[in-house]
């Protein structure tokens, strides 16, 4: 699938990674850091889902070249930063890094830090995100790989009731600890609806009253949700629920819309290039950023003798050299690995066709 380099997709990831930013620098209590999360499970399984339904579709298709194919884009693309970056910490002889390392390596990070009911090491606090999105990729696949069109959207519409059980659980026993959400089956109704959003884009990419409805009326129930306290636990639940299912439609349209190319005012908007370049090198933004955090703060406390407080100080002095860093990644070591793939891929192909 093409959709994947789509400018103005980039620029949805670049505007995801400054909510990140946001509620990591400047405000903790900002729910715009969960809401880029979930864009960005939303917009992956949409992306994920096209792509493995055109190698299933391919001609000359079977079911372990097209594993094999999905999976050496995907490794190709995260891994090599991703273990890099924790060598790299590991080698700094953090001890919290060195407790949970295997975790990490495994990508289970979201299972590490639920369990251990804390947030330790905290600059890896954000790798959950890509340990939930790595345990995606080893169920997705396989059923897309294997079923037909119908029975992948059956299989997202499942996923997404798994959620809704899950959240029920919890409305019933009242339960509701802020790692809870760390388990996958949390995750799944937004990988759920990016997926359904891939079957049903040209339905939601149509310009309509009824999805204009659909994206306002969420939007607006979720910014009064934000101001909405309780003290009882079981609706607790019910709000904590709301603020992460509320915005997974409007994400879907604005996704569907943007793939479509349908709207000409977005595609300019969001496809400004420093936007989408942003959006481009946004996985660095995200792997870099925390540990980029750790390290200015020990640069300021050593040579200034200044703590770095949470704000906007803290926004520019961390996110200026997280974003040149990511930069760097991107054209030494993403970029060429992914030339370098392409490439391969090409010469396999052309051998193929003379043999």
């Amino acid at each position: 699938m093409a959709a994947d380099r789509i400018r103005a997709l980039d620029g949805i990831r670049a505007i995801a990674i400054f909510g990140v930013f946001y509620t990591h620098f400047v405000d903790d209590n900002s729910l715009l850091g969960d809401l880029a999360v979930r864009t960005f499970f939303v917009l992956s399984a949409f992306l994920i889902t096209g792509n493995l339904i055109e190698l299933r579709d391919a001609k000359g298709f079977t079911y372990l070249a097209a594993l094999q194919n999905f999976y050496a884009r995907r490794a190709g693309r995260l891994l090599p930063t991703y273990y890099a970056l924790l060598l790299g910490l590991a080698a700094l002889d953090l001890v919290t890094i060195h407790d949970g390392l295997f975790y990490h390596l495994a990508f289970l990070s979201n299972i590490w830090f639920a369990m251990g009911m804390n947030w330790n090491p905290w600059v890896l606090a954000h790798t959950w995100t890509l340990s939930v999105e790595w345990q995606f990729y080893l169920i997705w696949p396989l059923i897309v790989l294997s079923c037909a069109n119908r029975s992948v959207a059956l299989a997202a519409g499942g996923a997404i009731a798994i959620a809704v059980a899950f959240w029920l659980a919890c409305f019933v026993t009242g339960y509701y600890a802020e790692q809870v959400v760390l388990w996958p089956p949390f995750s799944f109704d937004a990988l759920g609806v990016g997926a359904l959003a891939f079957f049903f884009s040209g339905v939601l990419a149509r310009p309509s009253r009824m999805r204009l409805i659909a994206v306002i009326l969420p939007t607006a129930l979720w910014g009064a949700l934000q101001l909405f306290e309780t003290s009882d636990p079981r609706l607790l639940v019910v709000v904590k629920f709301l603020l992460q299912a509320l915005p997974l439609l409007p994400m879907a349209i604005l996704i569907a819309v943007t793939a479509s190319g349908t709207s000409p005012v977005l595609d300019r908007i969001l496809g400004f290039r420093p936007l989408a370049y942003l959006g481009r090198i946004s996985y660095g933004c995200y792997l870099y950023h925390f540990p980029m955090l750790w390290l200015m703060m020990q640069i300021l406390w050593w040579v200034f003798d200044y703590p770095l407080e949470r704000g906007f100080i803290e926004l520019v002095v961390v996110a200026i050299p997280t974003i040149a860093f990511s930069a760097l990644s991107w054209e030494m070591i993403e970029r060429p690995i992914q030339k370098w793939r392409t490439g391969s891929r090409q010469k396999a192909a052309q051998a193929k066709k003379a043999v």
